[in-house]
């Protein structure tokens, strides 16, 4: 998060501030980004569809069912550039842990929010080599993935 309370990635693209939306899912990211899952499932291949497949995406065919890997090249800044066009089945079905305790009341939207920016914080921390990889795994376990 931003000192001015925005957050860095996703939903503050040009300076815009988090949107008064229920749904935490656009502009998180955290699914798209390789954070929360390494592969995509598919249907089939045509499940792909054109948008992604002119992004040159690959189908792991020989994987049953058949998946991407993670990061997909529709994601920019934390968002779904192909959102509203052919994305995959897998994307408008998942719903990970914290935006269904969100949907369920047992966490508040304001929080749900800060979890995002806190697990985006820490995933750049990983990235830059200033914060140990499990760290992350813990976060991304214990909110996003409990199962």
């Amino acid at each position: 998060m931003t000192p001015d309370g925005r957050v860095r990635d996703g939903w503050a693209m040009s300076g815009e501030s988090i949107p008064d939306s229920p749904s935490l899912c656009v502009g998180c990211g955290l699914c798209c980004d390789g954070t929360l899952l390494s592969h995509l499932a598919l249907s089939d291949e045509s499940d792909l569809g054109a948008p992604l497949m002119a992004m040159g995406v690959e189908v792991i065919v020989a994987a049953d069912p058949p998946v991407f890997a993670l990061p997909c090249p529709a994601v920019v800044d934390g968002v779904c550039s192909i959102y509203a066009r052919h994305r995959p089945r897998a994307c408008s079905l998942f719903e990970c842990d914290l935006t269904r305790a969100v949907a369920e009341g047992r966490l508040s939207t304001e929080e749900g929010r800060q979890t995002i920016a806190d697990t985006i914080e820490l995933r750049d921390r990983v990235a830059a080599g200033a914060a140990p990889a499990e760290a992350l795994e813990r976060q991304v376990a214990r909110h996003f993935r409990s199962g």
